[in-house]
């Protein structure tokens, strides 16, 4: 969520033409040589701002893929329709050949809203929207591809309007196996984790129980003054719920808590009395694995993955992506696998896809060989993708971004980014990048924040605040659909 109105004015962009880096295996352990992991120049995509932008392909694999991105709250103060703003919380693209272009660009959702935004796709080919208005979230929803959206009187056209999820802050939504579309995130005084379901097209929703069971150790280390970071939850072939959550410390400070304790909620059914399974997927007192949204996914063979970025102990010089594995619906996790080359020395923003084969996962993140330290205000920042197709044991790479994306810090403390002074600021790309199977080949498709146009690491250079999204398709390696 932004509490702070951003200049949201346009800037020009170099084009990132040249081709992208060879892929690499890491460990050494590669089966059988592949073709090299490889990915398109990014398009950024034009209009809107284009911070953390949400990702999601229609599931029927008829093509269509929607992008969104918050605008800042509220949305109406950055007036109307200027390049990188609106008077509306969203910025939708929509495209319908998988990718390749995105004729559909548009500002939806309230006057209110721009706080945080989310897509989904429902089984049907309904396109849900999700616009974050602190007081609730606006939903909105499409029947035709995105082209037009309905929702409450105003017609999802600026009123603030059908408000789920009271006191909300960073909302997702995800599609349920059986049709259904359920809304999480955490409320905004106590970072609690809540999650409800809706089978009416998002008109009405109803609760899913509590995520966190006090009897567990996830329940027993929550306190409101030290709240919950809370990812984008995953939903199984079978319907079971999977909702990652990241806790500080039971007695943390109230501002730059530690998170190093994560947890994986799990739930069969969806209903005010159920009970959620709680199971801790890693600790330690040294940690420290919030830079800034972890995430989780599942591939076709029920094999779970969660990422995070940060320090898996106190004595870690770097900042990695790791990976955590669960064969058995999250009950047991593996120790953390590192995922990024050793020579990334920071890595944040991490997002997770699982394959249309069992065992087959992608990791995509922002990097740098610049400092280990990603508030470090000379860094220089690319994103990559990792793919492997044995769970983790061994990936490939690719540079996606071959010249530089985003100059200086990256910050991953939040709405307090730019509170503390001398604390870092840089918020210019939010707080994650979105990763995607195609589900009609397996092939991946990349949603990612840029703003190289704005140069804080230099004296006096431009940064306006200011940023755009670009999409990348895989043109090269093997897909997550095929061995």
């Amino acid at each position: 969520m932004k509490l702070r109105v951003l200049g949201l004015a346009g800037i020009a962009v170099a084009l990132l033409t040249a081709a992208p880096a060879g892929a690499r295996s890491h460990p050494a352990t590669t089966a059988r040589p592949r073709a090299a992991l490889a990915f398109s120049a990014p398009q950024r995509l034009p209009a809107w701002a284009g911070g953390e932008p949400s990702l999601a392909f229609d599931p029927s694999g008829d093509g269509a893929v929607y992008i969104t991105a918050p605008q800042s709250i509220p949305a109406v103060a950055n007036g109307p329709f200027q390049t990188g703003g609106g008077s509306r919380g969203v910025g939708l693209w929509a495209s319908h050949d998988g990718g390749r272009s995105f004729p559909i660009n548009r500002n939806i959702g309230s006057a209110a809203g721009g706080g945080d935004s989310d897509v989904e796709v429902g089984s049907d080919h309904t396109v849900y929207v999700a616009d974050l208005e602190a007081a609730g979230a606006a939903i909105c929803t499409s029947t035709d591809g995105g082209r037009s959206f309905r929702s409450g009187p105003g017609g999802c056209e600026g009123l603030p309007f059908d408000q789920a999820g009271p006191e909300n802050d960073r909302q997702w939504l995800s599609r349920g196996a059986d049709g259904s579309i359920y809304l999480s995130y955490h409320d905004l005084a106590a970072g609690y984790p809540l999650i409800f379901r809706s089978t009416d097209h998002a008109a009405t929703f109803s609760s899913c129980g509590s995520i966190l069971d006090p009897r567990s150790s996830a329940g027993q280390n929550y306190t409101p003054s030290g709240g919950t970071l809370v990812a984008k939850p995953a939903v199984g072939r079978d319907g079971t719920l999977y909702v990652e959550v990241t806790e500080p410390d039971r007695v943390s400070p109230p501002i730059g808590a530690t998170l190093n304790h994560l947890f994986i909620a799990t739930a069969r059914t969806c209903g005010p009395a159920t009970v959620w399974e709680n199971h801790q997927i890693y600790t330690d007192p040294g940690a420290d694995l919030g830079k800034i949204f972890n995430a989780v996914a599942i591939d076709s063979g029920g094999v779970l993955y969660v990422v995070a970025a940060g320090h898996t102990k106190s004595d870690q010089a770097t900042t990695k992506v790791w990976l955590f594995r669960s064969r058995d619906r999250g009950a047991t996790w593996s120790k953390p696998i590192a995922v990024n080359p050793p020579t990334l020395k920071a890595n944040v923003l991490p997002a997770v896809a699982g394959g249309l084969r069992g065992g087959q996962v992608a990791i995509g993140w922002f990097g740098t060989s610049t400092s280990g330290d990603p508030n470090g205000p000379t860094n220089q920042w690319r994103y990559y993708v990792a793919t492997s197709h044995d769970s983790g044991a061994s990936f490939r790479y690719a540079t996606v971004t071959p010249t530089v994306i985003h100059y200086g810090d990256i910050c991953t403390q939040g709405i307090f980014c730019g509170l503390v002074p001398g604390e870092p600021g840089n918020r210019n790309l939010a707080d994650f990048s979105s990763i995607a199977v195609n589900p009609a080949n397996g092939c991946l498709l990349v949603a990612l924040p840029g703003d190289p146009g704005n140069r804080p690491d230099l004296p006096d250079g431009p940064n306006d605040f200011s940023s755009s999204t670009y999409v990348s398709r895989q043109t090269g390696g093997a897909c997550l659909g095929r061995r």
